[in-house]
């Protein structure tokens, strides 16, 4: 039984940072503090890699994907990831997020190939570090910004999928686990 009301918004399928990995995403967001007036940094407490969003899902939706993961996590071992550097996107005229690049992985492809939804924008793989409040000030401290964080390098452990809402308000809650098993 469900705690929550429908349409969940801001739903999505990841691959979430534990441990280690999520200390490593800690501390770069740590170092980017002096910056807090340029971004809206990802929660420290949920970071993870997207592997399916959606805007909206009603009550069917969400209890068909719920096998469907299921499924997929019961196909897939577990792998490491190798984070390598950061990065930003952007919109052509102003960059929007900064974000940790991750290294091709044929494990990823594979897995994210399970996936059966369509997705309206091509995958490209990466961990949401911050969100610009305000991409012009980004802009002028750019390459200050870049420096704390282009070293970053360390491995992820992906061992589950969990499936994340916007609850109560509360984006980026976590409803489920589906432990990979194959």
């Amino acid at each position: 039984m469900t705690d929550f009301t429908f349409p969940l918004r801001s739903a999505f399928l990841a691959l979430p940072l534990e441990d280690a990995a999520k200390a490593e995403f800690q501390a770069l967001q740590k170092s980017l503090e002096p910056f807090d007036d340029i971004f809206r940094l990802q929660n420290p407490e949920s970071p993870h890699l997207t592997l399916i969003f959606w805007k909206e899902l009603m009550e069917i939706e969400y209890n068909q994907i719920l096998p469907q993961a299921e499924k997929i996590a019961t196909k897939a071992a577990p792998f490491s990831l190798e984070i390598t550097g950061a990065d930003t996107f952007g919109d052509g005229r102003e960059e929007r997020v900064l974000y940790l690049t991750v290294a091709f992985s044929d494990e990823l492809a594979r897995l994210k190939k399970l996936c059966p939804w369509p997705q309206d924008q091509e995958f490209r793989p990466h961990i949401t570090l911050a969100r610009m409040k305000h991409p012009q000030k980004f802009a002028v401290k750019k390459k200050r910004i870049l420096k704390l964080v282009e070293g970053a390098s360390f491995p992820m452990h992906c061992d589950r999928l969990r499936l994340y809402a916007e609850i109560d308000g509360r984006k980026q809650t976590p409803l489920q686990d589906f432990p990979l098993s194959a």
